[in-house]
């Protein structure tokens, strides 16, 4: 039997979520003022997973290279802010359909990891929000000088 339709769109929202969080970091990598450096490049992270992404922005490696520390720190705080994004979308994406107290739901059973529980609405509601607070962190500290393209502007020109 199938979840009702409430919780299988909050299933949604949330990996939505995630996936805007990924992109609110990699779409301003190309804006950040940094040197060119292959673990950076948009080619090579744009079919990585959360948990990836988490890991590259956190790595001490690429951290060290990175000369400006404003931007030093954003990308630091984005792994971990992902990292933590990975650990709920895995949750949810890894947990079986169950019936507790008379609902499908799903449920997180990975006795190995200490994972235990039932991804309920209060569940979701804290993944949730510690995901909009995620992207509201890095969007308030923001550090990626974008500028208008030349290009655009003539475009739009008669």
């Amino acid at each position: 039997m199938l979840a009702d339709n409430d919780y299988l769109t909050r299933i949604g929202r949330l990996s939505y979520l995630v996936s805007y969080l990924e992109w609110q970091v990699l779409g301003d990598l190309p804006h950040l003022p940094v040197p060119p450096l292959p673990e950076l490049e948009l080619t090579r992270l744009v079919g990585g997973t959360t948990d990836r992404l988490a890991q590259t922005f956190s790595s001490p490696r690429l951290l060290d290279q990175i000369t400006d520390i404003p931007t030093r720190e954003w990308l630091r705080r984005a792994g971990e802010l992902l990292e933590s994004a990975a650990r709920d979308r895995n949750s949810v994406l890894c947990a079986r359909p169950a019936t507790v107290d008379g609902r499908t739901v799903l449920y997180r059973w990975h006795p190995a990891k200490g994972e235990v529980f039932t991804v309920d609405d209060a569940w979701l509601d804290a993944a949730e929000q510690r995901v909009r607070n995620a992207i509201s962190e890095l969007a308030r500290t923001r550090v990626a000088r974008i500028q208008p393209s030349p290009r655009a502007v003539t475009d739009c020109q008669p």
